[in-house]
């Protein structure tokens, strides 16, 4: 959640409109809304968002039960690729939207979802599930593309509420999330959880088609289609390099080529980028240490916060019979015990986060953040056999996730000027999803070097497993504290530095 609620309105691709200015009174019909029809458009866009955390959300719990059914060791990519297709395609389709309209392309994208959704509920093998999740990904635009079709259609008068409020159910969404999975998959199975993901948006975006108003701003704009390839190239080659560096060894030829291959595309990309006009990415953003100190912590802080849920899902499932020494041999509905007060922690500390960003800047609640995460991490390194004790590190944890998600979109603003912000809003975005791909695959390829057994194909992970996870989180968490601590913006109120 963000304390300032316009500022998630300048986390999407495309470029903002000037503050203030009311775009709603030149389209047609738009301004003769009344106040009960806006709240019916926001109610709208609110459950569309939500489509994008239930897509985590849901997926996650069912991660231990695909890996079963399909017998397969790499259950690391249906999320990777998710997050993949999303941090490669958004600047793209925020481009798109800008071009030809955003309501057009929040029903394309919501397609791609309900598609990618259906594919993977009807998928025979896990390479059609891999195919349907990617799909999936490109889904992830919802969220900027729903921002920024609020500032330009909303009257000024409610876009804070409204932005306020479609974030503020995106937090709500973590605390009932594994409560609506565990009962689709105690009754359907991890398919019923994606056929429920398929539905949910082919009604709201029906509804969408007939209450939401298009936006009447257009931006004439260039697509770079080539940087867009080259950087989905890249981080696929880096990503697969890391899934299989456990099983072909850490310098065998194998993983030592994907990482040449990885520089030598990288090195292209970044020049191919610094001579076009529209890049995908400016790497213009990049320079002055308070834009490269915040992409650290998104980067930092999007590993933790994936990492916790995913490994939470499997000590939580996996049956402690099996002579290991964690699980606790519940169902998957069984995680909202701990993740429904990690949910509510969170929340709160967003709101908190909106009272110490305008009274000390928005650094301090991410210092703070940062370093309840570390310690929700070690705890959870050094104890996760028992309930009570997972369920007192992942608290702690989720205090510090709830602060640092709220003040980065605050840092976000802090850290550029105004005719930078858009730009990077979208950067710091796929920053924070490459993050999340990128911290799966390494958390996986750790699991995979500690395989007890096998069980229905799917590995049955040891201990030291989890504990070396648990280990990396809180580094992680401790690298997202240093660079924290290294910003020189963030330290004025936020009122006040949003405006340099």
């Amino acid at each position: 959640m963000s304390a300032n609620p316009e500022n998630w309105a300048r986390q999407g691709a495309a470029p903002i409109p000037p503050a203030g200015e009311d775009y709603s009174r030149d389209a047609d019909g738009v301004a003769h809304k009344s106040t009960a029809g806006w709240i019916g458009v926001l109610t709208v866009l609110v459950l569309l968002s939500e489509e994008v955390a239930y897509a985590f959300n849901l997926v996650t719990p069912a991660l231990p039960e695909m890996a079963m059914a399909f017998s397969t060791p790499n259950i690391a990519w249906v999320s990777t690729l998710f997050t993949l297709a999303g941090a490669v395609t958004a600047p793209l389709v925020g481009k798109l939207a800008d071009r030809d309209g955003k309501k057009k392309w929040l029903l394309i994208v919501t397609a791609c979802m309900a598609v990618g959704s259906l594919i993977v509920a009807v998928a025979p093998n896990f390479a059609v599930v891999l195919a349907g999740r990617a799909i999936e990904g490109i889904g992830l635009a919802i969220l900027p593309i729903t921002y920024s079709l609020m500032r330009d259609i909303f009257p000024k008068r409610m876009l804070a509420l409204a932005v306020s409020l479609a974030t503020a159910g995106i937090g709500v969404t973590g605390i009932i999330g594994p409560v609506v999975a565990g009962a689709l998959l105690d009754q359907f199975g991890y398919r019923g959880v994606f056929f429920a993901l398929a539905i949910f948006p082919i009604v709201i975006g029906g509804i969408l088609v007939i209450i939401v108003p298009e936006s009447p701003v257009r931006v004439t704009t260039s697509i770079d289609w080539v940087g867009g390839l080259l950087l989905g190239g890249g981080v696929a080659v880096l990503l697969f390099g890391l899934g299989e560096g456990g099983t072909w060894g850490w310098t065998s030829w194998k993983t030592l080529a994907c990482g040449v291959i990885t520089l030598g595309v990288f090195v292209g990309w970044a020049r191919y980028e610094s001579k076009i006009v529209e890049p995908l990415i400016d790497l213009a953003v990049l320079r002055g240490r308070a834009v490269v100190t915040t992409l650290i912590t998104q980067f930092t802080g999007q590993a933790v916060i994936v990492l916790q849920f995913i490994l939470l899902s499997f000590i939580v499932q996996t049956p402690a019979a099996l002579g290991i020494t964690y699980g606790l041999g519940e169902s998957a509905g069984y995680m909202a015990r701990i993740t429904t007060p990690g949910g509510i922690a969170s929340v709160l500390m967003g709101f908190t986060v909106g009272y110490l960003a305008e009274k000390r800047g928005a650094r301090l609640p991410n210092v703070v953040g940062f370093g309840l995460m570390a310690v929700g991490s070690a705890m959870l390194a050094l104890a996760h056999t028992s309930f009570s004790t997972i369920l007192a590190g992942y608290l702690v944890y989720a205090f510090g996730g709830g602060l640092i998600s709220a003040a980065i979109p605050n840092l976000v603003i802090a850290a550029a000027p105004v005719r930078l912000q858009a730009v990077t809003a979208s950067t710091v975005n796929v920053v924070g999803s490459l993050g999340s791909a990128v911290a799966v695959q390494i958390g996986f390829a750790i699991l995979s070097l500690n395989v007890v057994t096998v069980v229905e194909g799917s590995p049955i992970y040891a201990g030291m497993g989890f504990t070396t996870v648990y280990a990396l989180t809180t580094a992680l968490a401790l690298g997202g504290l240093v660079a924290s601590l290294m910003m020189r913006h963030g330290l004025k109120p936020q009122s006040v530095e949003s405006v340099a």
